[in-house]
């Protein structure tokens, strides 16, 4: 009994003596569980989203979109001129406060992309050949 109070005192000081063990390693893996299977090709579809506004107000949907790392197409042809403008603006402002990109594919329609959306080539120049609109 004397040896185990001594043995906590000697604890509580800090002061321990080693005693030699000989440990063998435990394996890592069980082999009873089934190893987890994880897909490579896990990119998830990505969506884009037509936005046609007819107010202004309309523009912070369209910004919380865009900060949810979502593509938007906006459609500003049903809008006056001057909230066009307000709008495009304002989604400009929004782009670069996100590191983003507003790109102009043709009269009132523009392609607003989140940082992590690549556009490559020329949308403008796709478009028309596409509709034949040169």
């Amino acid at each position: 009994m004397s040896s185990k109070v001594i043995d906590k005192i000697m604890s509580f000081l800090g002061i321990e003596e080693e005693e030699e063990e000989i440990q063998t390693p435990q394996p890592v893996v069980s082999f009873d569980r089934r190893p987890k299977v994880v897909n490579i090709h896990t990119n998830p579809q990505i969506k884009v989203l037509i936005s046609k506004p007819e107010k202004f107000e309309q523009v912070l949907s369209i910004c919380n979109e865009l900060k949810s790392k979502k593509p938007v197409i906006v459609d500003l042809q049903k809008m006056d001129k001057s909230e066009a403008q307000r709008v495009v603006d304002f989604l400009s402002g929004a782009v670069y406060a996100l590191n983003g990109e507003i790109t102009k594919i043709s009269g009132y329609i523009f392609l607003v992309a989140p940082e992590n959306f690549d556009v490559t080539g020329d949308i403008k120049e796709e478009v028309n050949a596409l509709y034949n609109l040169n």
